[in-house]
Parts: C-alpha cells; sequence; structure tokens
C-alpha cells in the first residue's frame, strides 16, 4: 500500500489545522473576530453551509480512499500537496485581512502582494485543488458530488467576497480586480 494516497487527507488536515491557528493568531494579536461564517446570514448562511458539508464529505472520502492506480495517485498527491502549500502561504500573505466568511463593516484592508498578485482568491483556487485530489483519490460518485458542490460553494462565496470589498475599497479594489484575474488567469478578470 502506497503511502501517496494518505496525502490528500494529509492536506485537508493541515489546511484545517493551520486555519484554526491562523483564527486563533488573529484574535490574540489583534482583537479582530475573524470568524465571520459564524454570524453569517441569507446567501452566505447557505454558502458556508454547503462549504461545511462538501469539505466533511471531501475529508470522509479521502480517509476512506485505498491505493489505487499509481498514476493517479501520483497526481492526487502532488495536486493536494500544491493545494495546502498555496492554502497556508496564502493566509499567512494576508496578516490582518484574513477573514472566514465577510461581516458587514469588517474590511481591515485587501491584500495585493505575494500568491494575490496571480490570482484574487488563492486560498479558494488551492482548497479546490485538495478537493479534486481527495475526489480523484477516492473516485466514488458521491466524492466528485462532493468536490462539485464545494467548487459551487466556493464560487458563491467569492462573489459575495468580492462584493464586499468592492463596497468597502471602491475604486482601489475595482482597479485590484482589472488587472488580477479571479482564479489564476482563467476567463475574465472581473
Amino acid at each position: 500500500m502506497s503511502v501517496l494516497h494518505f496525502i490528500p487527507l494529509v492536506a485537508m488536515i493541515a489546511i484545517i489545522a493551520a486555519t484554526l491557528w491562523r483564527g486563533i493568531a488573529i484574535r490574540r494579536t489583534t482583537g479582530d473576530r475573524p470568524w465571520a461564517f459564524a454570524s453569517a446570514k441569507g446567501v452566505q448562511r447557505v454558502a458556508g453551509a454547503s462549504f461545511a458539508l462538501s469539505v466533511t464529505a471531501l475529508l470522509i472520502a479521502a480517509a476512506l480512499a485505498t491505493a489505487g492506480d499509481p498514476y493517479r495517485t501520483m497526481l492526487a498527491a502532488v495536486a493536494a500537496s500544491t493545494g495546502a502549500a498555496v492554502v497556508i502561504t496564502a493566509q499567512a500573505q494576508m496578516g490582518r485581512a484574513w477573514r472566514v466568511g465577510v461581516r458587514e463593516g469588517d474590511a481591515p484592508l485587501f491584500v495585493s502582494h505575494g500568491l494575490f498578485r496571480y490570482s484574487r482568491n488563492p486560498i479558494f483556487v488551492g482548497m479546490m485543488l485538495v478537493g479534486l485530489a481527495a475526489a480523484a483519490i477516492s473516485g466514488t460518485w458521491w466524492s466528485w458530488a462532493a468536490l462539485a458542490l464545494f467548487v459551487a460553494s466556493c464560487a458563491l462565496q467569492v462573489r459575495i467576497e468580492e462584493a464586499h470589498l468592492e463596497a468597502s475599497f471602491g475604486e482601489d479594489y475595482r482597479d485590484f480586480m482589472a488587472s488580477v484575474p479571479r482564479w489564476i488567469g482563467m476567463g475574465e478578470r472581473t
């Protein structure tokens, strides 16, 4: 049995641990409350709930995965490792701006350096890579359904966050949107 097939699960656990640590660190050092999903309402609450459901399903899929095709296992391991590195790096680069969800009047700054020069949403891109790896390593129909729900949840939350940042920062954020792609250079920039 190859150790590589455990990498998507380990990557997901590492992201969860880094996210918890980051939230606690921000709360302690700044007094900010970075867990905006806790007070979410409306569409953001739906996005948060579907996000949580799909992540749970992908964690279970990765945990239940058994060693399979070595080529698929290697690709999943590379995707998961890359995705986790992107997420953890981007979280650190956000500094005080890092949040889980958005809250009215809560936008200390927007980040345009580091990985954010190439994607307005590198954390979501990295998480989708890890989700793809979990679905691929599992290979079950329900893991692919969970990935589809996860991607839809990320896309919805990105639109909510971008509207929030545009309302908070106006022209500066619109300029950023015009110069940096939403994902990684794919499709329109706005």
